[in-house]
């Protein structure tokens, strides 16, 4: 049985947030999660509800912007610009009451000495022309990113702010910087990874301010930012009462962690069919119902990849395990009480995934994923569920 995600009547009321101001933005994100909240509700059929916002997925800047395509449009938005400044997976943070996104001004950079040099290119007499790619636009400032060479970091040094890592900053950022932050560390390491031409091998640079890749040696050869579609998925046993939780072997080395089964959508294949595939590949484990909740972007994903995880509900058709050893640690099923005590500890010091792991003390032998991950609120909607997530067959 093949299921759809199901949007709140309230949302096909509501206008399209693009070039709309910063407030009515806000307004509709708080319609939104307001809406989405609703879902938990008890009184709500499991097939009705939707996940929360996740991490990453609360950009506020208006991404649709014609103006990238104008040949002149870096020298007439300089000036208008503010710069966040990345080096690989490392974002520059403000360090004052609050952990913030350090975001330099165009006055800033050209008291740096650098300014715009050719078409889509800062630089300073003394290093290589920098490319910065357009984020969007917050009111009258176009946001962008900016890696940062050697030169630019030393001319930066201070005690306000650091280089820091962008799973770092997922507990402390704000959620709209946070879902920035990603986005500029994935545009940036989309960039570098495709200098030259996948068709023909040639160099290739960047074009409307970082929206695609032009090959220098064929003007059909273009490279667009791409993302990874990757089903993320909680089973539920033949009873409702067990979840199917795994550790990939590349977990292995993190500690006692049991997640969501996960894996590729591959080419020509639905969600629900890539639920079933991974499941059985996994776990050996058939599944009958697919149930999609919502999604999550993963600028951090496998490779320096940015993916989106696609989470969803799959129910089991039988509770016989056959972990493929091959890929995976562990693979079990877990009671919905032991579900419900791993989320309690799931920000806990202790956790593998937040913090240094230290030997347990606790009467549970795993981990679950902390709330900054979708595989976290997938174990806790199901675990919120008083009966079975799937109705019984009659």
């Amino acid at each position: 049985m093949l299921s759809s995600l199901r949007v709140p009547v309230e949302l096909l009321r509501l206008p399209v947030v693009g070039r709309h101001s910063r407030k009515s933005s806000c307004a509709f994100r708080g319609t939104l999660r307001a809406s989405i909240l609703r879902g938990t509700d008890q009184n709500i059929h499991p097939m009705d509800k939707s996940l929360t916002p996740q991490a990453f997925a609360s950009n506020n800047l208006n991404r649709s912007l014609g103006d990238r395509r104008e040949a002149e449009f870096l020298h007439t938005a300089f000036p208008h610009a503010h710069f966040v400044i990345v080096s690989g997976s490392k974002v520059m943070v403000s360090r004052d009451a609050m952990v913030k996104l350090r975001w330099l001004e165009a006055r800033e950079l050209q008291s740096l000495q650098y300014g715009p040099s050719g078409v889509g290119t800062i630089q300073h007499s003394q290093s290589e022309a920098l490319s910065p790619y357009l984020l969007g636009k917050e009111d009258s400032t176009w946001r962008m990113v900016l890696e940062a060479d050697e030169k630019l970091l030393s001319s930066m040094e201070s005690s306000a702010h650091e280089l820091v890592d962008l799973r770092s900053l997922m507990p402390v950022l704000p959620m709209e910087e946070l879902a920035v932050a990603g986005h500029a560390v994935a545009l940036s390491n989309w960039h570098k990874s495709h200098v030259f031409c996948g068709k023909c091998g040639s160099r290739t640079e960047p074009i409307e301010a970082g929206g695609k890749r032009q090959c220098l040696a064929d003007p059909a050869h273009r490279e667009y930012p791409r993302t990874d579609p990757v089903a993320i998925m909680l089973v539920e046993s033949v009873d409702g009462e067990h979840a199917l939780l795994g550790r990939p072997r590349s977990l292995k080395r993190r500690g006692p962690v049991l997640t969501c089964l996960s894996g590729f959508i591959e080419q020509g294949e639905s969600i629900e069919e890539a639920v079933a595939r991974e499941v059985r590949e996994e776990a050996g484990v058939d599944v009958e119902s697919v149930h999609i909740l919502g999604s999550q972007p993963w600028p951090i994903g496998r490779g320096g990849s940015c993916e989106l995880m696609i989470g969803c509900m799959a129910k089991a058709k039988s509770d016989a395990l056959h972990m493929d050893d091959t890929e995976m640690d562990d693979v079990r099923w877990i009671s919905k009480a032991d579900v419900k005590k791993a989320l309690e500890r799931s920000s806990a010091a202790d956790n593998p995934l937040t913090g240094e792991h230290e030997e347990q003390h606790q009467d549970l032998d795993f981990f679950v994923p902390p709330p900054w991950a979708i595989a976290h609120h997938l174990v806790k909607i199901w675990a919120e569920q008083q009966s079975a997530w799937f109705p019984a067959k009659l």
